[in-house]
C-alpha cells in the first residue's frame, strides 16, 4: 500500500468521524424542539457542542490508531 492510500484512509476516517458527529448532533437537535430549548438556546447549543466533540473524540480513535500503526511500521521497516 503506497503512503498517499494511507493517507488517504486515515484523512477519510477523520472525515467520516466528522460526518456521523454532525448527524448525531443534528439528530439530537432535532429530538429536543421544545420551549424550553428556545428558552435557554445557549445552554443547548453548549450541550451540542459537547455532544459533537464528545462522539467526534471517540470516533477519531480509530483512524488515530490507523496512523500510528502506520507510523511505526514504517519504523520498524528501517
Amino acid at each position: 500500500m503506497s503512503g498517499l492510500t494511507k493517507i488517504g484512509f486515515v484523512l477519510g476516517g477523520y472525515v467520516a468521524a466528522c460526518l456521523v458527529a454532525s448527524a448525531v448532533v443534528y439528530v439530537y437537535e432535532r429530538l429536543t424542539q421544545s420551549a424550553a430549548a428556545q428558552a435557554s438556546a445557549g445552554m443547548y447549543a453548549f450541550g451540542d457542542l459537547v455532544l459533537f466533540v464528545g462522539v467526534l473524540g471517540i470516533l477519531a480513535l480509530f483512524p488515530t490508531g490507523l496512523a500510528l500503526y502506520f507510523l511505526f511500521r514504517k519504523l520498524q521497516a528501517r
